[in-house]
């Protein structure tokens, strides 16, 4: 069977339909491709076990700078540790006027991902009487890091051995 060429109205047509597909696909592809991006690289762990353990004090202490602790801890014990960060938090925001200062040193990484380093954290705190004090101390903590596989992979924190707030930093 023998076609008959096109005319130049199909042929417009056909072009108008081209542009107009080209035209979604770049105005809606380009946009789910960036979402998809920021979904996973918000999930993505850090490089390195200590890189994990300091983005998790950073996402525990200083919550405006850093919200997303999502990205720090590891899947196999989310919601107890979820539950730790939600306890601290709550110590510290009863306790703590202004904020909190924290500063970590002598880092040491063991083959098994844990983590340790001494924590120095500083409150400044006012007292009912309108005294400003500066309180903390400095103590170790101890993190236990996997590396997870996949999109979302990375370091990512599974365990926190951590003094307790009151007694050891604050004074509750």
């Amino acid at each position: 069977m023998i076609e008959m060429p096109l005319t130049a109205r199909q042929w417009r047509r056909r072009a108008t339909i081209a542009a107009a597909v080209a035209f979604a696909v770049v105005c809606i592809g380009a946009p789910v491709r960036q979402a998809v991006t920021r979904a996973i690289e918000a999930g993505r762990g850090e490089k390195t076990p200590a890189a994990a353990a300091e983005a998790y004090l950073l996402a525990v202490f200083q919550p405006d700078e850093n919200p997303d602790i999502n990205r720090c801890l590891c899947g196999d014990n989310r919601d107890e540790l979820f539950r730790q960060v939600r306890d601290l938090r709550k110590q510290v925001d009863s306790q703590v006027t202004f904020g909190v200062r924290v500063e970590a040193t002598n880092w040491q990484t063991d083959s098994d991902g844990t983590v340790s380093a001494m924590v120095d954290l500083r409150f400044t705190e006012v007292d009912p009487a309108g005294s400003v004090t500066f309180t903390g101390a400095t103590h170790r903590w101890r993190f236990q890091t996997t590396e997870e596989g996949g999109l979302g992979g990375g370091w990512k924190v599974c365990h926190v051995d951590a003094p307790p707030m009151c007694g050891t930093y604050l004074r509750c």
